[in-house]
Order: structure tokens, then sequence, then C-alpha cells
């Protein structure tokens, strides 16, 4: 069986990864030169381990820390003797993955009425996935962002994360090789991200550039088979994290495929489906109250760790009752 893959991004490099080897003929087909192109702060947090081989010489340094921050006040710190996750260079980690697999770069492939097309061509293919990230994404299930490049001589095992009374949404400092990545992105103008983002950047801007981040939660209508990562959604809304939960998307549906199994049934089965809903919630409640008093609460009164874990994505029903009551469930 061939499957055709569009979208050389963390979920799609990663499916055909899972796929290698088996009875399924894979390629993934990129539109861009190269691969890591859309700009990110490069985290991913631990586990992921635990599903991809992530090439060694891609590791810039090891996540051991979490400061949070409300309109300007640092609220918590938590730092670990253990990991909690790592700054990659993510084109490296893409390029270095896409290796061992058939990848193809720029390669314009689009679907059209069930068939698919390859710079404007027709390709056979039994099956094909969208692994197209936001690009086919319409802008009510995403968030503008804005992100800088300094040269600020930033802890390289310490993430910053920003929060605001004003702003649904979020920003971050992020460790660099060069320095620091800092951002911002939420439910506002660019104007007024790109003012929030000025007031938390330091150091001398190398780079600047933005990106759309979906911020939906998990789209139903897509969950037919046809599409995994950020094309389906999985992007942590309150946090913005994106490249593991992909990755994550892309092993259920490997294994689905493999089996012989519902994607869509094995999909919402799991730890993965339910968080990222869990996250798309609290940002709904406070898109619908156009208030983000509930998160603040949060942030002032919980027990750091416990946000933390929250912002992994690695919480249970408890966790979520200790932080926003039974309501949330």
């Amino acid at each position: 069986m061939r499957i055709a893959i569009i979208g050389g991004g963390p979920a799609g490099i990663s499916l055909a990864w899972f796929l290698k080897g088996t009875k399924f003929d894979v390629t993934v087909y990129e539109g861009l030169d190269d691969v890591g192109k859309k700009p990110c702060a490069w985290g991913v947090l631990r586990g992921i381990e635990n599903y991809i081989e992530i090439p060694k010489e891609s590791i810039y340094s090891e996540i051991k820390g979490f400061r949070i921050f409300l309109d300007g006040k640092l609220i918590s710190e938590v730092r670990e003797r253990s990991k909690l996750g790592y700054i990659v260079d993510k084109p490296l980690m893409l390029r270095r993955l896409g290796e061992k697999v058939d990848l193809r770069l720029n390669s314009k492939a689009v679907l059209e009425n069930g068939k698919l097309k390859l710079n404007g061509k027709i390709e056979e293919a039994d099956k094909v996935i969208l692994a197209t990230g936001h690009y086919s994404l319409s802008k009510d299930l995403t968030i503008p962002a804005l992100q800088y490049v300094t040269d600020l001589n930033y802890d390289p095992e310490m993430v910053d994360m920003y929060f605001y009374s004003d702003l649904l949404g979020y920003g971050w400092i992020f460790p660099d090789p060069l320095g620091a990545k800092i951002g911002v992105g939420g439910y506002s103008s660019l104007e007024f991200i790109s003012e929030k983002l000025k007031s938390i950047t330091s150091g001398k801007i190398l780079v600047r550039h933005g990106a759309r981040v979906a911020d939906f939660g998990v789209i139903e209508e897509r969950l037919n088979g046809n599409y995994i990562g950020e094309a389906l959604g999985t992007v942590y809304a309150v946090t913005g994290e994106g490249i593991r939960p992909s990755i994550i998307s892309s092993k259920i549906m490997a294994d689905s495929l493999l089996e012989g199994k519902d994607f869509s049934k094995e999909f919402r089965n799991s730890k993965l489906y339910w968080s990222l809903q869990i996250h798309a919630s609290v940002i709904k409640r406070a898109k619908a109250s156009n208030s983000v008093k509930s998160l603040e609460k949060v942030l002032l009164r919980a027990d750091p760790k416990l946000v933390v874990k929250f912002a992994m994505g690695d919480f249970g029903k408890l966790d979520l009752i200790k932080l926003f009551g039974s309501a949330i469930l």
C-alpha cells in the first residue's frame, strides 16, 4: 500500500519514520526547499524519547526549569535535577530523520477531488495523509504569534512563560544557540502583540519572524484518518506546544494503520486527545467570558509543580480538580 504524506514537518516526517520498514511504502512531500522552516521556540518536552529517536547532534540543551510570570511579575519557579524536556535544533532534527525516510523537497503536493497532484501532475497513491500544519487551517482556528531571536545571554536550562490579564494568549523566552527566542501570541491584533513582545525583549534583535498557531484544540471533523499534527489541531492551547503532540498523533496514526484499527477511535481514546481538549476548554471558557481571571487565579494560587504538569499535558483528573475545580471536567 502506497501512502503519500503532504507536509515535511514533525508530524509528517515522524509518521514516515514510524512506518519505515513495514508493509507500507511511504513518501513525504514537502513544498519548500528545506524542513523546519516554520518559526517556533524549538522546545520539546520530556516523554518524546518514548516515541521517536532524537538525533543527539540536534539537542542544544536540556530544560530543567520553568518560570511563570503574570503581567511581568514572577509568580512561580520550578527547577528540577532531572530534565523536563529539550531545546532542539528543529530543522536539523527533521533533516536527520528525513534522511531515513523517502522525503522529497520542492514537491508541491495537493489533494484535489480525492486525487494527489504533485507539481500539477497526478501522482498515484492508495492513501493521502495531510500533515500541512497551520497552512490548512482557517484564521478562526489559529492565533497570530511574533518571535524574535536575540543575543540575550539566557540560561540554557530555563524556560520563561508569560501570561497577561489583558491578553488571552502567552509569551515565552526559550534558550537558543544564538541567545534566546522571545515571542508572544494570542487573540489580539499584531500591533498589540508587538507591544507585548517589546515589553519582554532583551538583547540585540538578530531575527524577526511570525506565524500562526493552532489554538482551537482537536478539529473533530478532521478525525477521519486523513490528518495528523497541527492540521488536526494537536497544539496545547494554553501554551502553544506543538512538536511533541504532533509526533504523538503520528504514532497513533502509525499504530492504527499497522494494526488495522480505526484512527478516530484510537485517537479519541488517547490521553493526548483528552489533554488537548482540556487545554482547549480552558481557552474557550475564557473567550466566552471575555476574561482570563480563572487562569490568573490558577497561576497565583496553585502549586507551581502542578501548573507545570498542566502546561506539559501531563495531568490527571485529580490534578484538574485541584487547579480549576470540578467544573472543568
